[in-house]
């Protein structure tokens, strides 16, 4: 018979398995003569990711690391009252949905709050032109906003309350320093500072239970009689982060080109522009205070640092410094005024008598 042979194709048949194969292999490749036609775009993209690689992984460690908020200072700070340094940013003024005081408390006593801006080791580093520099480069930071008065709400400031001293009562005086005006000025110089935290200051909520309490427990409360706590309403071991805090602490600064830290509430007293407060803190029901250090070498320093506040303060008033130069202030501090000045016109043996007996 008669044999034919027809052509047969030697190359295998397409199959589902290398065409996946094949398309991959096609992509690499059009990516690597992509590559190789743009290799120094590709050669400084590389080297700017590692560099922002890099730089993020430097500013998560400890020498960039720094507290945005009150709530983010751990316990043990406030309990062994450690310093942690910033720049005061802003005063607080009338911060009145945080301060709600009693109806019918006589002694009204308002804090002066400070908002300051907590710096890493790295930052404190920097002057005070740098400062601004670094804030400004930061889309996040709420001091680029021009509206100053949205400040006390920003959640990347330190909320500090200056220990032992209470603002001033409003006065307008022609020729004279206005109430905070000289803080106002610390504020706008970013003026550095160290903070010694002392306790935390949080919003109590207002629970059902405290509306039902009879009238004189409520007024026991508020004269500062102790009660039986409630273990429910007092527990503040799981703090809400979104809660109002404060920090209290001694807030120190460095006046002019000087080379030592000056106590600032101190300041302050020394030359009429506050007043010391009834306790090492202002008394807040509405906001109590936790984390403080219960030793007995603090509480002892404390009294020895507000002896020392009520000396500062004397100090002003027989020189008539400050607030203490108006008839108006004097007037509402008789026993006070009348104290200094006793001392001021009496005679040198007299004097010397007073202080006997005050000894």
């Amino acid at each position: 018979g008669k044999i034919t042979s027809e052509p047969t194709s030697t190359l295998p048949a397409p199959s589902t398995t290398t065409r996946p194969r094949h398309l991959i292999g096609n992509s690499i490749n059009t990516i690597t003569d992509a590559i190789n036609d743009n290799i120094i775009v590709a050669r400084y993209s590389t080297i700017a990711a590692i560099s922002l690689l890099t730089v993020y992984g430097i500013s998560k460690t400890p020498i960039f690391f720094r507290y945005k908020n009150v709530c983010d200072l751990p316990s043990s700070l406030f309990a062994n009252r450690r310093t942690i340094h910033g720049r005061i940013v802003h005063v607080v003024e009338n911060d009145i949905p945080s301060f709600v005081h009693e109806s019918g408390s006589e002694a009204r006593e308002e804090p002066v709050i400070c908002l300051v801006r907590q710096l890493s080791p790295m930052a404190r580093l920097l002057n005070r032109s740098s400062f601004n520099f670094m804030v400004g480069m930061n889309p996040s930071s709420q001091l680029n906003g021009k509206d100053k008065s949205q400040l006390q709400h920003a959640k990347d400031l330190l909320k500090v309350e200056i220990a032992g001293i209470k603002s001033p009562p409003f006065y307008n005086a022609v020729g004279r320093e206005g109430v905070n005006e000289w803080l106002k000025g610390l504020a706008f110089s970013r003026a550095p500072v160290s903070c010694t935290l002392l306790s935390r200051r949080i919003l109590k909520p207002v629970l059902k239970e405290d509306r039902k309490l009879p009238q004189q427990q409520q007024q026991k409360q508020q004269h500062g009689q102790p009660q039986k706590m409630n273990t429910q309403q007092d527990n503040y071991n799981a703090l809400d982060p979104d809660i109002e805090q404060l920090a209290i602490a001694k807030v120190s600064y460095r006046p002019g080109m000087s080379l030592f830290r000056k106590d600032l509430a101190s300041s302050l007293l020394s030359f009429g522009r506050a007043n010391i407060a009834s306790g090492i803190h202002v008394g807040i029901s509405s906001m109590p205070t936790i984390d403080g250090s219960t030793k007995l070498g603090d509480i002892e320093a404390d009294v020895k640092y507000l002896e020392d506040l009520g000396k500062c303060e004397f100090e002003a008033v027989k020189a008539k410094k400050g607030m203490w130069g108006i008839i108006g202030i004097r007037n509402s501090r008789q026993d006070l005024v009348q104290e200094a000045d006793l001392e001021v016109n009496a005679g040198f043996w007299k004097k010397i008598w007073r202080r006997i007996r005050k000894e």
